[in-house]
Parts: C-alpha cells; structure tokens; sequence
C-alpha cells in the first residue's frame, strides 16, 4: 500500500496554474472545496444518531465528519500517508447522507429500486462530480482523482442486477451512471479494486468515532447506562460482532463481549468517582487515543489492510453491536425514525406528479424536473426528486412538508 502523494495529484479538468504566493497543495485545495460546499455545510442539519431537534449536545453528520477527520489526520502522520488528502476525505465521506440517518437513506433506495437505487457513499460521489456547482468550466468540484478514489469505500457498480440480488438491503457502491467515470478513477490512481490507503484510514477513524462518539451521547441521552453494559449481552449483539470479526477468523465468545463492555462501565464508573462532570469525556478521549494508537497494517485472510489490532477491533465491535441493540432500535428512537420515513415518501409521491410537481422544486431542481419530464425519462425524473430530497436538511425536510400539507404553515416570505 503506497500512499498517494501532492506532487502526483491529477484533475480531471485541467486548471490554470496557481499563482505564486499560492503555497497550498492540490490535496489542500480540495479540502477547502469540500469546506466551502453547500453539502458540506448542510450536514450541520443531518441526523447521527439523535435527531438535530433533540437539542445542540448530541452530534450531527457535521461534527461526526469533524471528529473522524481529526482522528484520521493522527493515524495519517504515523503512517505516513498525506494529512492534508486524509483530512479532504474524510470530511467528504459524509456528504451524500440524506436526512433522517439510516432510516432516511433505506427509505430512498426503496424509493429508487427501480431506476437506480440510493445509497449514501453513491451519492458523495455524485455530489463532488456532478451536483456541486464551483465553475463553470466544469460540473462538480473537479477534485483530484486520488480524493476521489479515497471517498470509494465501495467498487461496486450499483446495477440493477446488483439490485436484484439484495432484495431487502442497499448496495453500497457507485450508481451504475457513474461507472465509466470510477474506471477512469481507479485507472488514473492505480488502485485497481482495493481500497485506497487513504480510503482504509478514513473507513477505521470512522469506526472509532462512531463507536465511542455514539457512547458518549447515549449516556448523555440517558438510553445506555453502566449498568446496561454490565448485563449479559443478547444472543444478537454476539452475532453481529462475529459477522464483523469474519474477516479475522478469530470468532469471540459470549464472555469475551460481556467482559469488555464490562470493563468500559466500570472505568466509567471510576473516571466520574474522580471527576463527575468530567467522567464521559475522559472516558471518551482514553478510548479514542487506544483506539487510534493500535492502528496499523494488519495482515489476515490473505492480505494486507489498515485496521486497529485485534484486541481492540473486538471492542469497537462489541461497542457497535450493543448500540445497535439498545439504542438504535429503541423504540425511543425509532418512533421518531419513522416519522422520518413517512415525511420522505408522501414528499417523493407529491414531488412526481408530473406537470403538476414542477412548480414544487426550487428553481435549478424544477428545469432539470421539467427536462427529464420532456424527454420522457422516468428514471431521470425520479433521479432529480432523489437528489432534492437527500439534499434536504431533517429540518428543511419537516418545513418543507409542514408548507405542502399542514393548513396554515408556510409563508410566501420564506425561502426553498
């Protein structure tokens, strides 16, 4: 695995010479381009977990995306790799989520089965390539081909066998109208198939900040105690944390996932014994710094690829699959998800009618509605509804259905 480098960045659209008091790299160049997105900007609005309305302590897509970059910049220096590229990447490798978290993007790719699917990694791509507009000389942000090949944590085409053959799940990947594009990608890096360093570095500081930012704001939340942590885990959290250990072939037993979430309370217990106020975020910062200090290239299954070491890929595991268990499907939570869901499906059906619907969409997203409608294009024309709905912040997807279907709501004064 060889990192990429400043000196060998390319663009797919050539650009003029930088001027000479103009010191930043190619790589620097494409970190401020995805800052000064209006995607970018928008994740502030985005579900992580806890939905935006829930109050300004719990994370957002914006800050998630801030943490990740932060931890990977560090894994970035040990390893090698350019901080600057690893920085650009993993600030982007957000973007494409739409509102409502998880719930939000399933609900678009049932939407969009059959005229390409949805799915959020898809969408960064088609963001920074073709939905951005920067210059006129080119559609997208025209970033270097080495960021672009980092953002791929997935090479697969999503075609509509791809599609068929995962009835009741996304495909995560590229959409199939992006597939030359993608070639031309890996062809320029020389990645081939495989993940890119940068990309496989992004993909681990991902994982760590998920799986201890989740904590901490679960705490907060008042849905995970220490005491939930110390109880024996469900058959279903060991199997998760196996199928996710599979590459590994070191299966883990019942005691093990029990012992380390178990451990975790009690250092809690011990760090808020010394600073109560404190205790979450120590607890936080020690996990984060182990986490991210065991980073390295592992070698299992045959090959190579960036990862903590075993130990502790075990305990973000285990973290991520209890979680999932207790918080992401508590009903707490997913009550309001719902709402999520059904906001985006009477918004799509309303936004697809026709001549009828033109009138709905902002100005830029109603001529390119209005085109695909003249050409006859049905998957172009779900395609544009698509893109609407998954640049919507949650709350400008709750005013935006507020103003089409709640009497009395909605002003002629207010932007859309």
């Amino acid at each position: 695995m060889t990192p990429a480098r400043a000196s060998d960045a390319v663009r797919h659209t050539p650009e003029p010479a930088r001027t000479a008091t103009d010191r930043r790299s190619e790589f620097e160049h494409d970190r401020a381009r995805i800052i000064h997105s209006a995607a970018f900007r928008r994740l502030q609005g985005k579900t992580q977990v806890f939905g935006i309305y829930e109050g300004d302590f719990f994370r957002t897509r914006l800050t998630h995306s801030l943490e990740v970059a932060q931890i990977a910049k560090g894994v970035a220096l040990t390893l090698g790799a350019d901080p600057d590229l690893v920085e650009a990447v993993c600030l982007a490798h957000d973007l494409g989520h739409p509102p409502f978290g998880h719930n939000g993007e399933r609900t678009l790719h049932q939407l969009m089965r059959a005229h390409g699917g949805f799915e959020g990694n898809a969408q960064t791509l088609r963001i920074v390539t073709r939905l951005e507009h920067k210059h006129a000389d080119y559609a997208g942000l025209n970033l270097t081909y080495q960021t672009l090949d980092g953002m791929l944590k997935y090479k697969t085409c999503i075609d509509a066998s791809a599609i068929a053959n995962a009835p009741q799940g996304l495909v995560k990947g590229f959409y199939a109208a992006d597939h030359a594009f993608v070639e031309v990608i890996v062809r320029q890096t020389g990645s081939g198939q495989q993940r890119s360093l940068e990309c496989q570095i992004m993909d681990v500081a991902d994982d760590i900040a998920y799986s201890v930012h989740d904590l901490e704001d679960s705490l907060k939340a008042g849905l995970l105690s220490p005491a939930d942590l110390r109880r024996l885990p469900p058959a279903r959290v060991v199997r998760d944390v196996n199928t996710k250990l599979t590459a590994w072939g070191q299966p883990v037993t019942e005691s093990t996932v029990h012992q380390e979430l178990s451990q975790i309370a009690d250092r809690l217990e011990q760090l808020e014994q010394r600073s109560f106020r404190a205790g979450r975020k120590m607890l936080t910062r020690d996990l984060i710094h182990e986490f991210a200090s065991s980073v390295g290239i592992q070698s299992h299954a045959r090959h190579e690829h960036i990862d903590t070491d075993f130990p502790n890929r075990v305990r973000i595991e285990a973290l991520k699959a209890f979680e999932s268990y207790k918080v992401i499907n508590n009903p707490r939570v997913t009550t309001l998800a719902h709402k999520g869901k059904e906001v985006l499906r009477r918004l799509f059906a309303v936004l697809d009618q026709g001549q009828e619907s033109i009138g709905l969409f902002p100005e830029d997203h109603g001529e390119h509605y209005e085109n695909a409608l003249l050409n006859g294009d049905e998957a172009a024309r779900k395609r544009v509804i698509c893109d609407f709905l998954a640049g919507m912040t949650d709350s400008y997807a709750l005013r935006f259905y507020s103003r089409l279907f709640v009497p009395g709501e909605g002003s002629f004064y207010e932007m859309l």
